[in-house]
């Protein structure tokens, strides 16, 4: 009899809280979260200035992200960085992954760490790598993309463009 009355009120616990974890969405206001850049200096997203901005969540170990990360540094180099401004957040356990991987491939976006998934999966939930966040010059978010794509692509660029209400200075 215990053991059943325990099991109720093991059950009715997850009711009792004060509600679910905040699921962020378009519209909602990105978390101010400080990581640590590459090089360990901490780092605010609200540091960034007025500029949109472009946060990719990505993986050393996550073939989909490693492909679209080229992608990612194109965009960066078609708009000013004082209007759009795109910065990785490597999951990566170990941030050396992050760097070597950085250093490898010659990326020079901002690149953040969140070893230990802090804002990834404690905050954002994020279900799969790579996600994507547009973040309006307000901190907004604008969309989320779950998944791969060619952030260079034309059609992608004038996207983000109609989203963020920014244009790029060179052609895609």
């Amino acid at each position: 009899m215990r053991l059943a009355a325990l099991g109720m009120a093991a059950a009715l616990l997850p009711a009792c809280r004060n509600g679910e974890p905040k699921t962020y969405a378009p519209g909602d206001r990105f978390p101010d979260t400080i990581l640590a850049g590459l090089d360990g200096r901490a780092v605010s997203f609200d540091s960034y200035a007025d500029a949109a901005l472009v946060v990719n969540f990505w993986a050393t170990w996550c073939e989909p992200c490693r492909r679209e990360m080229p992608s990612l540094e194109k965009l960066g180099t078609l708009f000013n960085p004082k209007d759009l401004l795109v910065v990785g957040v490597s999951v990566d356990g170990d941030r050396n992954m992050a760097r070597e991987f950085a250093q490898q491939y010659k990326i020079a976006i901002p690149l953040l760490s969140d070893s230990e998934q802090v804002l990834s999966n404690g905050l954002l939930r994020i279900p799969a790598f790579p996600t994507t966040y547009l973040l309006k010059h307000d901190r907004t978010i604008a969309h989320i993309f779950v998944g791969a794509r060619d952030w260079a692509e034309p059609a992608v660029v004038e996207e983000i463009e109609k989203l963020l209400a920014v244009r790029r200075i060179k052609a895609a």
